[in-house]
């Protein structure tokens, strides 16, 4: 039998398919995508939490899965009117095809509204023509582009030589027998640092002729006699309607990568139990996970990977609730931009957090055989598909922005006080004159210091765009930042009262050195990925702190208590340079800080094995030898000896550890 990591190419590719095709015959799967198809309540927590699941097992049969179901089968659901539902969605639960999405550009990735691909409508035929008129047109990253049948197509609608924006349509690739359709061109973009069992490629079309009734038409429909017609007259709120009913695939992405986090950390945290090194003279050695530097490494990521577990199920408990009372996501603009945030934030941890692990497992983590380093390969590609990190950040801020001015627009006075008023009470916060009743470091201190850096960062986001851009320059150009004149000014009225701490010219420098929007907006992103990632540390932190208070079992709660104080202050310790620029920390807070920091991973060094045994990962999908699961395959495998104290090891379950008592795994 051969190696999984002898596999070619084409081998480990036809390996994933066999994998997908079997993975989603299963009866629960099956299903979970008539779920999807009817809009049944919890189906979207359904779907996350399989998605995470298959990427725990194998990421590339999670991600092809999401490929062709969630992506292609999330635009035709999303995107699609009930009889595009009825026509494509019904195949492909029965894998009668397969589909691609086919979205990213050459010349355009995270900037759809720039795609070069043209769908013209030819009136005489009734057919709409694909066109890929230049190279930077051409459809790059495709997954499922080698075995695809379909192909959802974002493109420009052109109707008499003028574009209606981007719009999505089904576009046949290839035949049921594999071979590629006239016109169309497929190119395999071969090896990749991960994910090597998705085959992903470079769609080319040239001038292929589709039915008219291929247009996904649920937001804007072209009638036989080639009028346009749309629910929504404006081309921007049209296009930004139809990106968020792509949510759900943003927020599927955080649960492969939280689930990539969570089996890493499992991996290493046993391990890390099983291992000794170094110890008293005439004495055994230790565990390793008694140094410092070992479990200090590990457990605030074990922390971070227990908040973003409550928060993302939050996000879809939210997400379900909209879709199943037929909301549209892009009035939940605060959902979206939770869902943006968490998207960077999980990916960015999750990339951290497997480093760490490789590093904290030696050697061994080095051995493709313990999974980490293809796990650390599989998953790099997160930060930048579904929406570069960089980019969500962005999303979020500008939703920030938006409500932030909306108080001025709808009470201006009241905003104005009630802005006044936290101002007031932020500089007493850091005064060494406030009486502060919150003991340094409690739950309590902790959540007041990060709501508190996110009100700071964004009344100073606000304040720097208004004084970056004259009221004049920017009433025609700012529906980037979904801010107009009118708001722009109502911030001023606030901001004026913050000038003088947060460093901004004054308004007669401003006029000398005005900047457009775009200009303003780029000057200020440093300061836009921090307030972004001060918003979702907020409220990781409020959901796990919220999660905690509803633990029905006392000792899980006590628990699971230390981790979130461990994630508070992790979330202060990493910030303390601001908060002491701030005044929000003296320097003897700061020490105190850092020790609670180092305590707190001490004390839950121990517990971490209850934590990772109630992730509830199985045998199957760990198979690493340095987490005690054995491979005859392996002869080099360190193998953790056996603990005398654990308790016998049961099906489906770590090496023995105790389980929380959760009423539901972790």
């Amino acid at each position: 039998m051969q190696h999984r990591y002898d596999l070619s190419l084409d081998e480990m590719r036809d390996l994933t398919f066999q994998r997908v095709k079997f993975t989603m015959g299963l009866p629960q799967l099956k299903r979970a995508i008539q779920e999807q198809a009817e809009k049944k309540k919890n189906f979207v927590r359904r779907s996350l939490v399989i998605g995470e699941v298959l990427s725990i097992a194998d990421m590339a049969t999670g991600v092809k899965c999401g490929i062709i179901y969630w992506l292609f089968g999330g635009a035709v659901r999303n995107l699609g009117s009930p009889g595009h539902v009825a026509k494509w969605f019904q195949p492909l639960q029965e894998q009668k095809y397969t589909g691609m999405f086919a979205m990213t550009e050459r010349g355009h990735g995270s900037n759809v509204r720039g795609i070069q691909t043209e769908a013209t409508f030819d009136l005489t035929a009734q057919e709409f023509i694909i066109d890929t008129p230049c190279e930077n047109a051409k459809k790059m990253y495709i997954g499922n582009a080698m075995e695809g049948h379909y192909a959802a197509v974002f493109a420009q609608l052109i109707i008499n030589g003028r574009s209606q924006g981007p719009h999505c349509f089904i576009v046949p690739v290839r035949d049921e027998n594999g071979s590629l359709y006239p016109g169309v061109t497929v190119i395999d973009m071969l090896h990749k640092e991960g994910l090597h069992g998705v085959d992903n490629g470079i769609l080319i079309f040239d001038k292929v002729r589709i039915p008219r009734e291929n247009l996904l038409d649920k937001f804007g429909s072209v009638a036989p006699d080639g009028q346009y017609y749309s629910p929504i007259k404006n081309k921007s709120e049209r296009f930004n309607v139809m990106l968020a009913a792509l949510t759900p695939s943003r927020l599927a992405v955080t649960f492969q990568a939280m689930g990539a986090m969570k089996l890493g950390l499992t991996i290493a945290i046993r391990y890390s139990h099983s291992r000794r090194q170094f110890g008293p003279k005439a004495k055994e050695e230790v565990k390793i996970i008694e140094h410092q530097t070992q479990y200090l490494r590990l457990m605030p990521h074990l922390a971070t990977a227990l908040a973003l577990t409550f928060t993302s199920r939050y996000a879809g408990d939210l997400l379900d609730e909209d879709i199943f009372h037929e909301k549209d996501l892009v009035n939940s603009r605060s959902l979206q931009a939770l869902v943006a945030g968490l998207k960077a934030y999980s990916t960015w941890e999750n990339i951290t957090c497997l480093q760490d692990c490789r590093e904290c497992t030696g050697g061994m983590g080095y051995m493709m055989e313990n999974r980490i380093s293809g796990l650390k390969c599989d998953s790099d590609v997160f930060v930048t598909f579904e929406g570069d990190n960089v980019v969500m950040l962005q999303v979020v801020v500008r939703e920030l922005l938006a409500q932030y001015t909306k108080q001025y627009e709808e009470r201006p006075l009241f905003g104005l006080l009630r802005n006044w008023t936290e101002s007031v009470s932020d500089n007493l916060r850091t005064s060494f004159l406030a009486f502060n009743m919150d003991a340094i470091g409690n739950m309590t201190f902790l959540l007041k210091a990060v709501s508190f850096r996110e009100r700071v960062l964004q009344r100073g986001l606000a304040a720097r765009i208004y004084y970056k851009v004259l009221i004049t320059s920017c009433l025609d150009s700012c529906n980037s930042l979904q801010l107009d004149g009118r708001n722009i000014e109502l911030v001023h009225q606030y901001s004026v009262l913050d000038q003088q701490s947060q460093g901004i010219p004054s308004r007669r420098q401003v006029m000398i050195k005005k900047e457009d929007i775009f200009s303003a907006w780029n000057s200020c992103l440093h300061h836009v990925a921090s307030l972004s990632l001060a918003h979702i540390h907020r409220v990781t932190l409020e959901q796990f702190s919220l999660a905690v208070g509803s633990c029905p079992v006392r000792e899980d709660q006590t628990l699971l208590m230390k981790f979130c104080l461990l994630y508070g202050t992790k979330l202060v310790f990493q910030e303390r340079a601001w908060y002491l620029e701030h005044k929000y920390l003296t320097p003897a807070s700061s020490v105190q800080i850092r020790s609670q920091l180092l305590n707190l991973c001490d004390s839950v060094k121990e517990d971490a094995l209850k934590v990772i045994s109630a992730f509830n990962i199985p045998h199957s999908s760990i198979h690493a030898p340095i987490a005690g699961i054995p491979n005859p395959r392996a002869a080099w495998a360190f193998y953790p000896p056996p603990q005398p104290q654990e308790q016998p090891k049961s099906s489906g379950e770590g090496v023995g550890h105790q389980r929380l008592k959760f009423g539901a795994k972790l």
